[in-house]
């Protein structure tokens, strides 16, 4: 499952089910090839065997009623500013393990089972294998007990 918080319309709603709509128009709108036809082609590809959940989030508020997910857009707008992202063809792994790794981190650095059943009440869909992976790669929990 993916997570996907983005402050743009265009994206949320092409994934809430327009990319269904311009699928099934043959990428075109009005007799016209559809903007960005190829990649969006590319995502709608990607996304056919994965379940996303998509929240919009409005960029433009005052410091004073920003949350937690306002917050983490700045710091990806802030990001993308300092390093150009390359495309990675394995970012539902890596999605899925930076998730794991927060679920761990964020439920007190528990063990595999406590971590699944933490991130599972908390509605979060994660692999035990990817859970698995991050507490073996996490320099806390790989610290041999004195």
């Amino acid at each position: 499952m993916l997570y996907l918080y983005t402050v743009s319309w265009m994206v949320a709603n092409a994934l809430w089910g327009r990319l269904q709509q311009w699928k099934r128009n043959n990428w075109q709108r009005r007799g016209k090839p559809f903007w960005a036809a190829p990649l969006w082609q590319d995502i709608a590809a990607q996304l056919e065997n994965l379940i996303v959940k998509v929240h919009h989030i409005d960029a433009h508020i005052p410091k004073s009623r920003a949350t937690e997910e306002h917050q983490n857009n700045q710091q990806v707008d802030q990001a993308a500013k300092i390093e150009a992202v390359e495309v990675d063809l394995d970012w539902q792994r890596k999605g899925e393990l930076f998730i794991a790794r927060w679920a761990h981190d964020t439920s007190g650095l528990q063990g595999r089972d406590a971590t699944y059943r933490w991130a599972h009440d908390q509605g979060v869909d994660l692999t035990i294998d990817a859970i698995s992976q991050v507490i073996h790669e996490c320099e806390i929990c790989a610290k041999p007990s004195d």
